[in-house]
């Protein structure tokens, strides 16, 4: 699945910060015509990938880092193929600069360490350990697939720590922009990487998709990566999720009309 190499890159763009280029559609810019946006606004309109420079800090010498933060996971062996092999490309694509994995699952941390003996900071650990080593350049990037709550809060650590560096940024999840005014469409994008691991299947048959579902408006974008397969073609390929919407009950009759 090639295209999901941008859960490597694309989505962690940190523009200067670390000397590798932005996509042309990495954040929203508020229109020139706007001359007295409030900090209210501009706070608003911080859509995309997010940016900051602390002016007071601009005579420190540049040391950059990476932190990958995702929720964690304590099977070993889908740790190795899936976050661990992310990383390792982060890596390779950026020699020299300095990669930190970081976990948001408290109780996956204790599990990792007392199990594995391996300690996995949370992001306020990994930036906080940052900052004590002189780093100054700092690029945030979430291995979340949506905008819920886990990129949520993710933005939240971004927020109340980027002015302890330099620079610092925080890139989009793997889904994000859906086309509009001019964006990449992340969507079918990722839909269409997703639809080369979906087997041959005949007019009787169904592929259901299982998501995790969550109380955060982002939900909606599962109705989105429906709308997106079905304008593929697969309207025989159906989202439900465990903890949100559509339940496998709302997709049972779906079925039974195909």
């Amino acid at each position: 699945m090639k295209s999901l190499k941008k859960f490597a890159l694309a989505t962690m763009t940190c523009a200067a910060l670390l000397g590798f280029a932005a996509t042309s559609h990495a954040a929203y810019q508020l229109s020139d015509e706007v001359k007295t946006a409030t900090p209210a606004l501009l706070m608003a309109t911080e859509i995309g990938v997010k940016a900051n420079t602390n002016a007071a800090l601009a005579n420190l010498p540049d040391k950059s880092a990476i932190v990958v933060m995702s929720f964690g996971t304590t099977f070993k062996d889908t740790r190795a193929k899936t976050i661990d092999a992310t990383v390792e490309a982060i890596k390779a694509a950026h020699p020299g600069v300095k990669v930190v994995t970081a976990f948001t699952s408290h109780i996956i941390i204790d599990r990792i360490k007392a199990n594995e003996g391996i300690t996995y900071p949370t992001p306020e650990e990994a930036l906080a350990q940052l900052k004590q080593e002189g780093y100054t350049c700092v690029a945030m990037t979430s291995l979340d697939i949506i905008p819920g709550m886990e990129y949520a809060y993710k933005d939240a650590v971004y927020q109340m720590h980027k002015n302890d560096f330099k620079h610092a940024s925080f890139g989009t999840p793997l889904m994000y922009w859906q086309g509009q005014e001019d964006q990449d469409d992340d969507i079918t994008a990722t839909m269409k990487a997703l639809s080369t691991q979906f087997p041959k299947m005949g007019k009787k048959d169904a592929v259901l998709v299982m998501a995790h579902g969550t109380p955060h408006p982002a939900n909606a974008y599962y109705a989105v990566m429906q709308d997106r397969l079905n304008e593929l073609g697969y309207e025989n390929v159906l989202i439900f999720s465990v903890e949100g919407w559509p339940h496998l009950e709302t997709v049972i009759p779906q079925l039974m009309c195909k």
